[in-house]
C-alpha cells in the first residue's frame, strides 16, 4: 500500500499505579491501595451517571461484538505502550496521535491546585511512559478552567515533554470555548504552533441528564458538543485572530460536519449584518486549521468531500475503546476501498491532512 496511515486519534488506557508515579506528593495519596475509600476514588472524576466500565450490560452494548470475540492488538493491557507498538506493527498505521481515557472528565475539576499537578502529572507520565517511540504522539492535558496556568502548562507540554499539543474537554467547562475567558490559551497554542484537540466524553451539561442508558445518550454526546465549541470558536474569530490556531474535533464522526455546514449556509442567505461574517466550513478545512476526526464506515463522508474537499478530514482508530484490532484493520480497508473517493482523497483522509495538522 503506497498510502501512509496517520491515526489522528487513538487512546491510551492509563492506570492508577503508573500515574501515581508521576503525581506531587501532595495529591500521590489518591493513587494508594491504603488511601481512604480505595474502591470508589480516582484522581478524575466519572464520566457521568451512565458510564459504568465495569457493568456487564453496558460492556455489551459498547464494546463486545455479538458475533465474535474481542481482538486486541497484544497480550499486553489493552492501551498499554506495549499494546500500542504491537497494533502499529499489525497494521497499516504508521504513526497514531493518541488521548486520554480516564482525563476525558478533566473539565469537571474545579480545585485550582490540584486540577494543575493532576494535568502536569498526566504529561509526565505520558511523556515518560508513551512518547518512547517515534510512532507514538500522546496529547497532553491542560487545566483549561485556569487559563493562565493551562497556557503554561501547554508550552511545558510541548516545549520541554515534546508532545504534540494538548486535548481540551468538549464538555464541563463553565463557558463555551470562544469565550474571552480562554483566549490566553489559544494564542500561547498559535505561538508554539501546536495542536488542540476537542474531544467528546462526557454527556453532562449538554440536555442528556435524564437519559438513563449509555446507548441512547451515545447517539448524541459525542457529536452536540463539538458542534457547539465549533460554532462558538468560529464565530468568535479565533481562527482570524490566530492564523495559525489549529484545533480537531474529535470523537463525533463527521456527520455533524453537514447539518452545521447547512445550518451557517441557511443563516448566511436569511440574516443580514454581523451574522453574514458567520465563516465557511470549508475555509478553515481547506487551511488545515480544523481537522475532524473520522472512521472508515463514515457513509456520508464523500458527500462531505465532494461539497467541501478532502483537506481537514482525518482517520480515527478509537482503539481500544469501541473499536478492537479488527475493527482497525476493516475500517481502514473500507476507506481504501470506497470508490466515491479518489486516490488523492484517501492518501488526505488516512494519513496526509493529520500528518500535516499535528506536525509529525
Amino acid at each position: 500500500m503506497d498510502i501512509s496511515v496517520i491515526d489522528c486519534d487513538g487512546h491510551v488506557v492509563e492506570t492508577l499505579a503508573e500515574l501515581g508515579e508521576f503525581m506531587d506528593p501532595t495529591i500521590r495519596f489518591l493513587a494508594s491501595s491504603d488511601r481512604p475509600f480505595p474502591s470508589s476514588i480516582s484522581v478524575f472524576p466519572s464520566l457521568d451517571g451512565i458510564h459504568y466500565r465495569a457493568d456487564s450490560v453496558v460492556r455489551q452494548a459498547m464494546f463486545d461484538n455479538p458475533k465474535r470475540a474481542r481482538v486486541t492488538a497484544s497480550q499486553h493491557r489493552p492501551g498499554s505502550p506495549q499494546d500500542w507498538l504491537a497494533l502499529v506493527e499489525q497494521t497499516p498505521i504508521a504513526q497514531s496521535v493518541l488521548f486520554t481515557s480516564d482525563g476525558l472528565s478533566v473539565g469537571w475539576l474545579r480545585q485550582r491546585e490540584y486540577t494543575i499537578r493532576i494535568c502536569r502529572a498526566y504529561n509526565d507520565y505520558m511523556s515518560a511512559r508513551f512518547a518512547v517511540d517515534p510512532r507514538l504522539h500522546p496529547m497532553g492535558l491542560i487545566p483549561m478552567q485556569f487559563p493562565a496556568e493551562a497556557a503554561t502548562e501547554l508550552r511545558r507540554a510541548v516545549k520541554e515533554l515534546g508532545l504534540p499539543g494538548a486535548m481540551i474537554p468538549s464538555t464541563g467547562l463553565p463557558l463555551h470555548l470562544g469565550h474571552e475567558f480562554y483566549w490566553p490559551v489559544y494564542q500561547s497554542a498559535a505561538e508554539l504552533g501546536c495542536a488542540l484537540a476537542i474531544h467528546g466524553g462526557c454527556n453532562g451539561g449538554i440536555g442528556l441528564d435524564a437519559f438513563d442508558h449509555l446507548r441512547y445518550s451515545h447517539i448524541l454526546h459525542h457529536p452536540i458538543p463539538l458542534m457547539i465549541s465549533f460554532v462558538a470558536m468560529t464565530c468568535a474569530g479565533l481562527f482570524e485572530r490566530w492564523p495559525d490556531l489549529h484545533v480537531a474535533f474529535l470523537e463525533g464522526g463527521v456527520g455533524w460536519v453537514a447539518l452545521l455546514h447547512d445550518r451557517i449556509a441557511r443563516e448566511r442567505e436569511l440574516v443580514a449584518g454581523e451574522m453574514l461574517d458567520i465563516p465557511r466550513f470549508e475555509k478553515y478545512l481547506q487551511r488545515n486549521q480544523i481537522l475532524v476526526g473520522c472512521e472508515g464506515n463514515d457513509s456520508i463522508l464523500p458527500y462531505l468531500v465532494k461539497q467541501l474537499g478532502a483537506q481537514g478530514f482525518g482517520y480515527s482508530s478509537d482503539y481500544p475503546h469501541e473499536a478492537d484490532l479488527v475493527d482497525v484493520k476493516h475500517e481502514i480497508e473500507e476507506t481504501l476501498e470506497n470508490r466515491e473517493l479518489s486516490h488523492a482523497d484517501k492518501v488526505a483522509i488516512l494519513g496526509a491532512n493529520a500528518l500535516e495538522f499535528y506536525r509529525l
